[in-house]
């Protein structure tokens, strides 16, 4: 087997891409800095590519898409931000605190669409479910903020303008896309493996030294709701894609914008939280990624 062919086996895994950037973001954070701009641009692309399948006039107008967005809604917001609130309480730091209750305000994370696509979830209740979501989170981001961490300044333009650059430009870019000769599972990994390295990096000092009490909500926020929505949904008949769809919207919320309005609101300790979250959200993914090859 060429090396050409070793790389690009390498990259279609995606549980072997998230653990090796995981890795080198704890062992070599310098460079995280320098690919912290380029962000937003892998979001983007990775948002492309994973909806290269979707007819978007159909799914969008589905009825079904729409009910199963709002189910979507409601276990982001409602199961998995309850439990974030409820578990920020037991931290005796303000700092720490708050930045759990901007993780609880943010919307769904913007990877769960090409994560939907790797898992061969049901992309349109996931796209259904995001756009849903993004639009209530211009109310329910600054409300939430407003109310727990008792700090305003989160413009609904700003949020306005994450959700056209995220979701509605990636959306219509898509179309293009699609027309491209290349396994979209490339250039969603590698978006992957960018993003995530640079969370880990940017936050490895404060990975290290700081307390298990971040850790352990971390852990219990991400798997807890995640496993339990999954359980309820399978004994509930819905298909396994579904499970999967409403399994990723109950568990992962949009980290980097977490760690963004952080910093702007409290501070660097604020962002701890979000960096946390990546390492269990990480865990997470990979453990779905290993079921869902054992059990289609």
């Amino acid at each position: 087997m060429s090396i050409r062919r070793r790389i690009v086996d390498l990259i279609q895994n995606s549980t072997s891409v998230l653990i090796l950037s995981v890795l080198l973001g704890l062992v070599l954070p310098g460079p995280a800095g320098a690919t912290e701009a380029l962000v937003t641009p892998a979001l983007m692309v990775m948002m492309a590519f994973s909806l290269t399948e979707v007819d978007l006039g159909r799914d969008i107008k589905s009825s079904g898409s729409l009910k199963s967005g709002f189910l979507g809604i409601i276990i982001n917001y409602g199961l998995l931000s309850g439990l974030i609130l409820l578990l920020s309480y037991s931290l005796p730091d303000e700092s720490l605190r708050n930045g759990f209750v901007i993780m609880a305000a943010v919307p769904p994370a913007v990877a769960v669409l090409p994560m939907t696509r790797i898992l061969k979830g049901d992309m349109s209740l996931s796209f259904a479910g995001e756009i849903l979501s993004y639009l209530a989170s211009l109310l329910l981001m600054p409300l939430i903020i407003y109310l727990f961490v008792h700090q305003t300044g989160i413009s609904p333009i700003y949020l306005l303008q994450i959700s056209i650059v995220l979701i509605l430009i990636p959306a219509l870019a898509s179309r293009l896309v699609r027309l491209i000769p290349i396994n979209p599972v490339l250039p969603i990994n590698l978006g992957f493996f960018l993003v995530t390295y640079t969370v880990i990096g940017l936050n490895q000092g404060a990975l290290w030294t700081d307390g298990w009490s971040v850790a352990w909500i971390s852990i219990a926020r991400t798997f807890a709701v995640g496993l339990a929505v999954f359980i309820l949904a399978r004994s509930a008949g819905l298909k396994s894609s579904q499970a999967i769809s409403l399994t990723l919207l109950g568990s992962f919320k949009n980290l980097g914008l977490a760690a963004a309005v952080s910093l702007l609101l409290v501070g660097p300790a604020a962002g701890l939280p979000a960096a946390f979250c990546v390492l269990a959200e990480t865990a997470f993914f990979i453990l779905l990624s290993f079921a869902r090859s054992r059990y289609p």
